[in-house]
C-alpha cells in the first residue's frame, strides 16, 4: 500500500513523535505528553492515509481523494503521491489544520460526557432500567469489513501509541474473532455462520439495551438485503422490544468516489419500546396492514426524492413497524411466519406499488420497477423468478430472451442500452415492440451522432409529445445513476425533444421528396 519514500517518511515521522513526546515530558509532565502524543498520533493516521498508491486524483476538484471514499480499499493502476511537506491537499500541515479546527471546534460546546468503555452486551454495565435512552447505529451486516479496514491505522497508531496504551495496541492487528458483523471471510467461509454469528451478537447487545433501558432505544440501519433485515429484527424481538416505529432519511454524504456509483444514500432508523411486545399477530391482519403502509410509504416517498435501493429499505422499515408490535406473527392454521416471510412481502408490495398508474407493456413496467428497486446491481435467480410474476404474467426465460436481463453464474441484472443493441442491433425497429426496447434504440442513435436515422425512428415511432416513449424516457431519467451513459443519452433526448419531434414530423415530406432523386 506504500512505495518505498512513503514509508521511509511514515517511518522517519514516527520517530521523530517519540522524540517530540520526550520532550514534552521533560517540560510539561507525563500526563500532559500522553495527551499531546496521543493528539500526534492521530496526525500521523492522517498523514498514512494520504500518503498511500492506494489514492485517487480527483480531476475535477484538482485534489487527492483518500482511498477510504467508500468501505473497501479500491485497486488503483496509478495514483497521486503527496508531498507531505507542502501545504496543499494531502500534507502534513493539512492534516495538522483538520485535526486542530476539530479541537477548536469540540472545545466551544459547554457539555461533557462520561464515557464508560464496556464490551457490546455486557448487561451490568448499568444497573437495570437505568438508562432513558439508547441510540444506536449496529454494523451494517456483511456490508463493512469494520475490523479488516481498521488495521489500516491501527498498525501506525501501535508505531506511534503503543507504548502509551500498552492494553489498547497488545494483539499484532486488530481482533475480529468477536467482531458483530456477518463477514464469513471471519468464519471458514461460511456464510451460515457468519449469519449466526451476527443474530446472536446482535440478540446479546439488544438483550444488554433492554434490561438497562426503560424507554426508548432508536437503531439506525442502512442495508437492502432481505437477509441483513432479517437479522435485524429477529435480535430486536429475541429481546422482547416492541418495534414502534421507523423513519427513512438522507444520511450519506454523496461525492468523491461515489459521484458516479450507486450507494445508499438514506438510513432507516428504528425505534423500539423495551418489553411492550403484544403476544402474536394475525397473518392476514398483519399482511393487510404492512401492505397498505408500504404503499403509502412508496407513494410518500416517491414525491420525496426517494429512489431505488433506498425506496426499498425505507419500505422495508415500515414493515417491521407493522409487524414488530407482536412476539410473533401467525397463520390461521397455527403456523409461525418468519421475518423473512414478512419481508417478502414488503417487497412485493413495494413492487406493486411503484407499477400503479404505469401503462404500459409487461416488459416496460419491469424495467422501470426493477431498475427503481435495484438499479444494475446483480440479484439471485430465485428473487428475479419471483418478482417477475409480481403485477405481469412474465417469466426469466422471456426476460432473458428479451435482453431485459442478463445472467452470469447464478446472478442475474439489468441490461444497460448499449448491452441490447449488442445483442439487437435492430431493436426498437418494430411498431408493436416494448416501449423500453424503443427507447433504448432512440438512445443509440443518439449516441450514434446519426440524426437523420433518428429523425426516421422517431416519427415513425414517438412522433407525438405524448408518446408513451417520451414518459418512459423521463422515468428513466429520474432512476438512472448521473454521469452513466444511459443517463446522459436520456438526457440528452430530452433535452432536444421540441427540436426533434418538429425535425420527425417533417420527415414524410422530406422523404416523398427524396424519392424524386
Amino acid at each position: 500500500m506504500f512505495n518505498q519514500r512513503q514509508l521511509l517518511a511514515l517511518q522517519t515521522i514516527t520517530e521523530e513523535l517519540k522524540a517530540v513526546q520526550q520532550e514534552v515530558e521533560k517540560h510539561f509532565g507525563a500526563d500532559y505528553a500522553k495527551a499531546v502524543s496521543t493528539y500526534l498520533g492521530v496526525l500521523l493516521d492522517r498523514i498514512a492515509v494520504a500518503s498511500t498508491s492506494f489514492g485517487i486524483w480527483h480531476s475535477g476538484k484538482e485534489n487527492l481523494e483518500r482511498p477510504f471514499g467508500r468501505q473497501a480499499l479500491p485497486m488503483v493502476f496509478d495514483y497521486p503521491e503527496s508531498h507531505i511537506f507542502s501545504h496543499s491537499s494531502g500534507s502534513a500541515y493539512n492534516q495538522l489544520d483538520w485535526l486542530t479546527r476539530y479541537i477548536e471546534s469540540e472545545s466551544d460546546y459547554p457539555f461533557a460526557v462520561g464515557l464508560k468503555n464496556a464490551s457490546s452486551g455486557d448487561k451490568d454495565q448499568f444497573p437495570a432500567k437505568f438508562l432513558d435512552v439508547v441510540v444506536t447505529d449496529p454494523p451494517y451486516y456483511d456490508a463493512i469489513a469494520y475490523a479488516d479496514l481498521s488495521d489500516f491505522f491501527y498498525v501506525w497508531l501501535k508505531r506511534s501509541l503503543g507504548g502509551l496504551y500498552p492494553e489498547n495496541f497488545s494483539t499484532p492487528l486488530t481482533p475480529k474473532s468477536q467482531e458483530c458483523t456477518a463477514l464469513k471471510h471471519h468464519h471458514d467461509n461460511d456464510k451460515n455462520l457468519a449469519k449466526q454469528h451476527f443474530e446472536n451478537k446482535l440478540s446479546e447487545i439488544f438483550a444488554a439495551i433492554e434490561k438497562q433501558t426503560k424507554s426508548i432505544v432508536s437503531i439506525m440501519f442502512a442495508h437492502q438485503s432481505t437477509d441483513a433485515w432479517t437479522t435485524l429484527c429477529n435480535s430486536i424481538l429475541q429481546a422482547k422490544m416492541n418495534i414502534t416505529g421507523s423513519w427513512p432519511m438522507d444520511s450519506e454524504l454523496q461525492g468523491a468516489l461515489k459521484t458516479t456509483k450507486s450507494y445508499l444514500a438514506s438510513s432507516v432508523t428504528v425505534s423500539a419500546r423495551p418489553q411492550r411486545q403484544q403476544p402474536f399477530g394475525d397473518y392476514g391482519t398483519v399482511k393487510e396492514n404492512v401492505e397498505r403502509t408500504v404503499r403509502a410509504e412508496v407513494d410518500l416517498l416517491y414525491h420525496l426524492g426517494f429512489r431505488g435501493a433506498d425506496l426499498l429499505t425505507a419500505c422495508f422499515g415500515k414493515a417491521v413497524q407493522e409487524f414488530g408490535q407482536y412476539r410473533t406473527v401467525e397463520k390461521a392454521n397455527g403456523d409461525l411466519v418468519e421475518v423473512a416471510e414478512l419481508l417478502s412481502m414488503a417487497k412485493d408490495a413495494a413492487f406493486n406499488a411503484l407499477l400503479q398508474g404505469f401503462k404500459g407493456d409487461d416488459y416496460s413496467k419491469f424495467y422501470i420497477a426493477w431498475l427503481q428497486l435495484y438499479g444494475f446491481g446483480r440479484t439471485k435467480f430465485d428473487d428475479v423468478a419471483k418478482f417477475s410474476r409480481v403485477g405481469s404474467s412474465l417469466n426469466v426465460q422471456e426476460l432473458l430472451q428479451q435482453g431485459i436481463l442478463l445472467k452470469e453464474s447464478n446472478e442475474l441484472y439489468l441490461a444497460n442500452y448499449a448491452e441490447r443493441i449488442e445483442a439487437q442491433p435492430k431493436l426498437g425497429r418494430n411498431k408493436q415492440t416494448p416501449i423500453i426496447d424503443k427507447v433504448h434504440q432512440g438512445m443509440h442513435l443518439y449516441k450514434s451522432g446519426a440524426r437523420g436515422e433518428l429523425l426516421r425512428f422517431l416519427s415513425k415511432q414517438a412522433a407525438e409529445a405524448e408518446d408513451p416513449f417520451w414518459r418512459v424516457m423521463a422515468a428513466l431519467l429520474e432512476l438512472l445513476p448521473k454521469g452513466m451513459e444511459d443517463s446522459k443519452q436520456a438526457e440528452g433526448l430530452l433535452a432536444n425533444k421540441e427540436n426533434l419531434l418538429k425535425e420527425a414530423q417533417q420527415m414524410p415530406k422530406l422523404g416523398q421528396q427524396n424519392e424524386l432523386f
